[in-house]
């Protein structure tokens, strides 16, 4: 079997209970690094016990080290749902800035809080200049020295004073579903699973988000300064989808009971 498809998965209880024994390194120096020193959601002196629903130990680029990634529930609907941490030698852990949010922008479900209700968030237009790529990065570069979280949505950007070692998430290819130029009345989806493997027939591996009725497959490397270069494809789950097998890569328990890997079907949205 490919060593990809052995990836481990763990949940919140093994991950932070106190009784959990002989956790992976890299998931014990990634526990390690959260509690004391980069804390998920941080307003000022206030630490919000985010919710880590599941977490990976894969290789996502490639280059033959391992990444821990992990699926969030935030408690603040600015926040990314899928962070990833990179390990070098001696396990030490770096957060990458970058997070994602899989799916489409959804109406407000009062599930989370707002950040701008703290009077730490803002949002701006950069009018002529919102798809101007060169102006873009300036105003990122600056978002991120002058602000701990930015979000860049295609027709404004938010930014909100959450401290720690900031945080970026990029949603220019969701449509905005509001008519305004502010995040206040939509939010970001909630990811069912994550996953990590090949497609059915093919060798290239992707992290995938089950978001919906839909797969989110990215393909990811990482750049100097912490944000993605990435790709994003987007497959309708198959009809007799319930999530994928732990640790089996992509593939999932069909209708009679087998398994399945997930294919492409047609063409990707």
């Amino acid at each position: 079997m490919d060593p990809e498809l052995k990836t481990t998965t763990f949940l919140l209880a093994l991950l932070f209970s106190a009784a959990a024994q002989a956790l992976p390194p890299e998931a014990e120096a990634v526990q390690k690094y959260i509690l004391e020193k980069d804390y998920p959601e941080r307003f000022k002196d206030t630490t919000y016990r985010t919710r880590i629903e599941d977490l990976l130990i894969v290789d996502v680029d490639g280059d033959g080290a391992k990444e821990v990634v992990v699926h969030f529930h935030p408690h603040y609907r600015q926040s990314p749902t899928v962070v990833i941490y990179r390990l070098s030698e001696g396990a030490n852990v770096t957060r990458v800035l970058e997070g994602l949010a899989p799916g489409a922008l959804q109406p407000i479900s009062g599930d989370y809080l707002d950040s701008h209700t703290l009077g730490e968030a803002a949002d701006i237009d950069l009018s002529g200049d919102q798809n101007n790529p060169v102006a873009r990065e300036k105003f990122l570069k600056a978002g991120m020295a002058n602000f701990g979280g930015v979000v860049s949505y295609p027709t404004f950007w938010h930014v909100d004073s959450r401290t720690g070692g900031g945080s970026y998430v990029d949603m220019t290819a969701a449509p905005n579903p509001s008519k305004g130029k502010t995040c206040e009345d939509f939010e970001f989806s909630k990811v069912r699973q994550i996953a990590f493997g090949s497609l059915k027939a093919e060798t290239r591996k992707y992290l995938a988000a089950w978001v919906n009725t839909d797969i989110y497959l990215y393909s990811i490397h990482f750049r100097a300064d912490g944000l993605l270069d990435k790709t994003v494809e987007v497959l309708p789950a198959p009809k007799t989808f319930n999530g994928f097998l732990p640790g089996q890569g992509l593939a999932f328990t069909n209708r009679k009971g087998g398994t399945d890997t997930l294919a492409r079907q047609g063409k990707p949205k």
